[in-house]
């Protein structure tokens, strides 16, 4: 199944009104777990690592996140959301978007990461892939294939659901 692009979030980090999926006035709270995801953040940024945020569904995983990230990288967050079963294509035009590249995506796929990897290289950069839990291996895959490309610029943060550790945790070199 693929991604329905239409239906994605991307882009720049959300307001704090819409953390929260039931949109609550509510006052975050620095609890030592939010505390804890900041400092891991923190360190991913300055390591130009990637990292992975995983749990169980309504535990705050997104919103500790994009806290996080308000406070130490407000200005060069890039961010998109998946949807069930997203392919290495989806997060191809995902990215295109969220980066917001002009013109139409490239339709060979080897043109598209070439154009990805080159804007990724002008400036530094933290992405974020929420739901990763929909990802699969080859999903993962196309992260680290732009991660470890010796020119790109960039730090990734991963927010899923447990199914997120265990595809990564199958995979020795993540």
């Amino acid at each position: 199944m693929s991604v329905d692009l239409c239906d994605m979030d991307y882009g720049r980090l959300p307001s704090e009104r819409d953390d929260h999926f039931h949109r609550l006035d509510a006052q975050l709270v620095a609890t030592s777990t939010l505390m804890r995801t900041l400092d891991n953040i923190e360190e991913t940024i300055e390591a130009k690592a990637m990292m992975a945020i995983y749990g169980a569904a309504g535990h705050g995983k997104t919103m500790s996140v994009n806290a996080a990230l308000r406070q130490i990288a407000p200005d060069i967050t890039y961010r998109l959301e998946l949807r069930s079963g997203p392919t290495p294509r989806d997060i191809r035009h995902g990215l295109f978007r969220a980066l917001g590249l002009p013109g139409e995506p490239p339709g060979r796929p080897i043109e598209f990461d070439t154009l990805l990897k080159e804007t990724l290289s002008e400036t530094f950069r933290v992405l974020v892939c929420d739901e990763a839990q929909w990802m699969g291996r080859s999903s993962f895959e196309y992260w680290r294939h732009l991660w470890d490309d010796r020119h790109t610029n960039i730090a990734v943060i991963f927010a899923g659901g447990d199914n997120c550790y265990r595809v990564l945790r199958r995979r020795p070199m993540w």
